[in-house]
């Protein structure tokens, strides 16, 4: 009866004290301060790297404050606080990796789309339309430009400007990559330019999936045909208007 007691209070007791003692005595000698700070993103938006890597820089930069700390001590929840403020993070995880690194998951907004502001800095426009802080445009993705001074008035307008651009394909020959810049007006709804041609494509407020399906059929026919358009006219119910360069 005596052994078992023994060994229950050397397992209970003991070996937990020890075991204790002995972590104590290594992060009181820093063997759990924080060495390294891992900073990874989860699922980056394509073609958006060169946007992202200043603000995982500065991230760093922030983070390194806590380099040399206890792993122990360190409030995970002040950091997860601290990074979420930034504007570019739409969410985070954060956790200890013993035995000194702290580990920063981050998961970023994709911009769909920009708008210049005055003096040239482009500001970057999220899923919900609003803005991010404002880049240099060397700095900034390659999306379409929304034009006119109603989007940096009207946050709703933006955020539906967002929804039109998502309904538009990502390849073919009227597609985002095609696209340099979309205006609105109240009246005759969304109007979209293409790059390399100048066509101005008129694609009013709803329906662009399949209004840009039937732009592209277009694109294709004018380019094998070599006609020279400058107006497309996708808001018909059933068709599509071409007016050509030589139109009055």
């Amino acid at each position: 009866m005596k052994k078992i007691v023994l060994q229950l209070v050397f397992g209970f007791v003991v070996l937990p004290s020890a075991l204790a003692g002995t972590l104590y005595y290594l992060n009181q000698n820093g063997f759990f301060n924080v060495a390294h700070i891992e900073v990874v993103l989860e699922n980056p938006p394509a073609g958006q790297e060169q946007f992202l890597k200043p603000h995982v820089d500065e991230l760093e930069k922030l983070l390194s404050k806590y380099r040399g700390l206890s792993l122990w001590t360190v409030k995970l929840k002040n950091i997860s606080k601290e990074v979420s403020s930034l504007d570019w993070v739409d969410g985070l995880n954060i956790k200890r990796s013993w035995p000194t690194t702290l580990s920063v998951r981050v998961r970023p907004h994709e911009v769909k789309l920009l708008f210049m502001a005055k003096g040239g800095d482009l500001l970057p426009i999220i899923s919900s339309g609003d803005f991010l802080e404002p880049v240099k445009a060397k700095q900034a993705p390659d999306v379409a430009l929304l034009e006119g001074e109603t989007f940096l008035k009207k946050t709703e307008l933006r955020k539906k400007a967002v929804e039109v651009i998502e309904q538009i394909p990502n390849e073919g020959s009227f597609s985002k990559k095609t696209i340099s810049e979309i205006r609105y007006d109240a009246k005759e709804g969304f109007w979209m330019t293409m790059i390399k041609t100048g066509i101005r494509v008129k694609m009013g407020e709803d329906q662009m999936a399949l209004k840009a399906k039937r732009v592209s059929q277009v694109v294709d026919y004018l380019e094998t045909r070599q006609f020279d358009a400058r107006v497309i006219d996708a808001n018909l119910s059933k068709k599509v208007l071409v007016r050509l360069r030589k139109d009055p």
